[in-house]
């Protein structure tokens, strides 16, 4: 098992003051947390909330998910909803409701939560799906100048690092070749990136684009 897990996650409010839930829904809760991206999209395997629950049984984590569904704290996704094949997903996926009456998330909020989801080393369930936190070879999908990419990826690097968010690497490859236009290197980025992302931080605000940060470096 992989042993790189976020230091912090963000958990629905409501239920620090829940009677009705017992540690193990807590527990279950904080792991799926703790692999959620900003819609609460997650899918971590069995064994990752197992290592993270210290549960040594998949059926305490599936008893806890039942209670958890049906108290409105998680929601089960369908592939269905996400015109996926007949066949659906091989794993079931799940998103974190922080009020209870959350919007399904989109297509895009499910599809950028996959480099968040920590599997075994040797498991092959969904590999097609599978990536590591900070695997951003499998978030560029447009060829770009060398540069550009680089700034790229190196905000994106930076942005999980600082916050544990995953970007698009679609979204920000504009303003990368502006920086990279501007002589600005992937380096110069990356830490102008750690920097606004701390400042958003103490501040509550949202995660910085990276127009946000070529602001701050322009």
């Amino acid at each position: 098992m992989k042993s790189l897990f976020r230091k912090w996650s963000v958990m629905p409010a409501r239920a620090t003051g829940d009677k009705e839930l017992k540690e193990r829904e807590l527990r279950v809760l904080m792991a799926l947390c703790i692999h959620t991206n900003a819609a609460g999209v997650c899918w971590p395997s069995m064994d990752a909330i197992c290592a993270v629950t210290g549960f040594a049984t998949r059926q305490s984590i599936h008893d806890a998910i039942k209670v958890l569904k049906r108290k409105r704290y998680v929601r089960q996704l369908q592939p269905k909803d996400y015109q996926e094949t007949a066949s659906g997903w091989k794993s079931n996926r799940y998103q974190v409701l922080w009020d209870g009456d959350e919007a399904l998330p989109t297509y895009e909020q499910v599809d950028n939560a996959k480099p968040l989801q920590l599997r075994r080393d040797d498991e092959t369930e969904d590999t097609k799906e599978a990536g590591g936190l900070g695997d951003l070879q499998s978030i560029s999908r447009t060829p770009d100048s060398p540069m550009a990419e680089a700034i790229t990826h190196a905000y994106i690097k930076a942005v999980q690092q600082a916050t544990g968010q995953v970007r698009m690497y679609d979204n920000e490859i504009a303003h990368a070749r502006r920086l990279a236009t501007a002589g600005f290197t992937a380096a110069d980025v990356g830490a102008a990136t750690l920097n606004v992302c701390d400042t958003a931080l103490e501040r509550r605000a949202g995660v910085p684009s990276l127009y946000d940060v070529a602001q701050v470096m322009s």
